[in-house]
């Protein structure tokens, strides 16, 4: 996961970014900029799911406020060093979700961005089933059937933008921008096609009925949902009569390289 990281000690930075390396986060350093020029990235549907993790700075409070004014959606964490209960309820009066003491490990930072996340995206639980999935909020691989399915890192990423939506259609932008977004050297556009490909592969491959249980909105992007029952009869009698849900030809061949 990407999530934007403000702290400008350089030694509270290093050891900071260890900790995230620990929860397998990708940390994208800003500076004051984003506080001046940037707040109409955040404003992105694709950005708005990732978190913004501040240190302590003398204008904290104005800045969290600036950024909701702004629109921004994304999960706010704040990071001190030592306890203050005044300051924290003035961070959380201005619309910062967490205000946590540290030292803390990355595993712990991890869970509680995961909890605001999903609540932020209306699932209350840990963990969603849909038909034969179960999706997981804590940045584990889902299972299919009770057992566990395999996913690359950004497979995982991937499907859990779908699990946190479902079942509403996230347009195939929003992904990208998701995972890919503030990449230096991002992919090519077909990138989020192929990853789909082999995630719908795999959940079908493990589906007792061969569900896929990812489809296509045609020019709208792609949507978590089982099928219905009378569409498993139509497949189980003759399986062209459903729109073809596994990807072009091309897409295939490319995500089997």
């Amino acid at each position: 996961m990407h999530i934007y990281l403000y702290e400008p000690r350089s030694n509270a930075f290093h050891g900071l970014l260890s900790r995230l390396d620990e929860a397998e986060w990708e940390p994208v350093s800003v500076d004051d900029d984003l506080f001046d020029r940037d707040l109409d990235l955040l404003g992105r549907d694709g950005y708005a799911a990732r978190p913004v993790v501040l240190a302590e700075h003398p204008k904290l409070v104005e800045r969290i406020a600036r950024l909701r004014r702004s629109g921004c959606r994304n999960p706010i964490l704040v990071l001190r060093m030592v306890r203050n209960p005044q300051a924290a309820m003035q961070t959380l009066d201005a619309g910062a979700d967490d205000d946590i003491v540290g030292p803390l490990t990355g595993l712990e930072l991890r869970s509680r961005v995961n909890a605001i996340t999903r609540r932020f995206h209306g699932h209350a639980a840990s963990c969603l089933h849909i038909g034969d999935l179960t999706a997981y909020f804590d940045g584990r691989d889902p299972d299919v059937a009770g057992k566990p399915m395999k996913l690359s890192q950004r497979e995982l990423a991937i499907f859990q933008q779908l699990a946190l939506s479902a079942p509403r259609v996230v347009s195939k932008s929003v992904i990208y921008d998701a995972v890919y977004g503030m990449a230096q050297d991002q992919p090519f556009d077909k990138v989020i096609d192929v990853y789909i490909c082999r995630i719908r592969k795999k959940i079908e491959s493990m589906s007792p009925t061969g569900d896929p249980h990812i489809r296509t909105i045609r020019g709208r992007g792609y949507k978590l949902t089982p099928r219905t029952a009378p569409e498993l009869d139509a497949v189980r009698t003759d399986p062209t009569r459903l729109p073809n849900t596994s990807g072009s030809p091309h897409e295939v061949q490319k995500a089997q390289l």
